[in-house]
């Protein structure tokens, strides 16, 4: 009887990977053609067949959620949907950071608004960047984005170019710029070496799988210097609103390792008290705090490097609670 049991079982298992037929393979092969996937075997594919079937369905079932407002935020079918959420979590591993550190301590600043959006309030067009799917390099492209809103800020240009999140990727990751970096390591390297330069001149590359080779200067006073910057206390949440509210972009270390983030598509994210999986690290900076009617919640507005078909038009907004600070090895540039 066990071995009739057993045979049962991996026949089960064995049907279970042969169930792409119809709408679901019609559906899978639309995903493939949508982010251009390409798969090195036939049982990579089979594998991705089967775990975008899954979290499509993940994603069906938290929207049913929302819509009984049994949650506070939706999901959507994105560029990891065809990957496990252990998968993913690897992708993303903890940062490591440096020993040293070069933080000058934190300029004084007025009250915070009730409510503030550095980006919205000030008018700013920002271009939201993709990191890809290859290189774990959200501590370059945060620690770019918070430089060139502070720049923008300071100097008035509410319109400014991209900067260079590859340049930080080569030259300031030392050797773990596609891994566990941090954006300390980016603000070091800027302040102790270079300017920082547009992405124009030293173009982004998310689909390499390793940092590349340090490239000479593009052209002469080119680029955005940073003179220093500042670190917050872990779990100050007040000082991180206090810091935003005054045109600062502050640089949050943030774990993704759940299905809600990494399918996050609206709404108010509210992350499990306990992840399925290990912590890991993507790096968002974060730009203003609100409260939503709809869910009657507090939130911080954050900037991700997921490109523009993640979350709000690649925005997410995390719950602002006292029982889940947000500020964790908090960082922000320094005009």
């Amino acid at each position: 009887m066990l071995k009739l049991v057993l045979c049962f079982v991996l026949l089960a298992a064995g049907a279970g990977w042969a169930f792409n037929h119809g709408q679901d393979l019609a559906d899978f092969e639309a995903y493939v053609a949508k982010y251009s996937k390409t798969y090195p075997t036939a049982s990579a594919r089979s594998f991705a067949n089967y775990y975008f079937v899954y979290n499509r369905n993940q994603v069906t079932q938290n929207n049913a959620q929302a819509d009984r407002n049994r949650t506070t935020y939706r999901e959507a079918v994105n560029q990891f949907s065809d990957i496990r959420l252990v998968q993913f979590a690897a992708l993303l591993p903890k940062a490591v950071y440096p020993t040293v550190s070069n933080a000058v301590p934190p300029v004084a600043t007025q009250a915070p608004a009730a409510e503030y959006d550095i980006v919205a309030d000030l008018g700013m067009t920002i271009t939201v960047e993709d990191q890809g799917v290859n290189c774990s390099s959200s501590w370059a492209y945060a620690a770019a984005k918070a430089v060139e809103i502070m720049n923008a800020v300071g100097s008035g240009n509410l319109s400014p170019q991209s900067l260079s999140a590859q340049q930080l990727i080569d030259c300031a990751g030392m050797g773990a710029g596609c891994s566990t970096q941090a954006p300390q390591s980016a603000f070091d390297y800027l302040t102790q070496y270079s300017l920082l330069y547009p992405s124009e001149d030293y173009p982004n590359t998310p689909a390499l799988k390793q940092q590349g080779m340090c490239l000479p200067a593009p052209s002469v006073g080119v680029g955005v210097q940073l003179t220093s910057y500042s670190v917050l206390a872990d779990g100050d949440d007040t000082a991180l609103m206090r810091y935003v509210s005054n045109d600062i972009p502050v640089v949050v270390d943030y774990n993704p390792a759940t299905f809600g983030f990494m399918q996050y598509s609206s709404g108010v994210y509210q992350p499990p008290t306990r992840p399925a999986t290990a912590a890991s690290s993507q790096f968002l900076v974060v730009v203003g705090y609100g409260f939503d009617a709809a869910t009657n919640l507090n939130y911080w507005k954050c900037l991700n490097s997921f490109g523009t078909g993640w979350g709000e038009q690649g925005y997410i907004r995390i719950v602002r609670s006292a029982s889940q600070p947000i500020t964790k090895n908090a960082i922000f540039p320094n005009s």
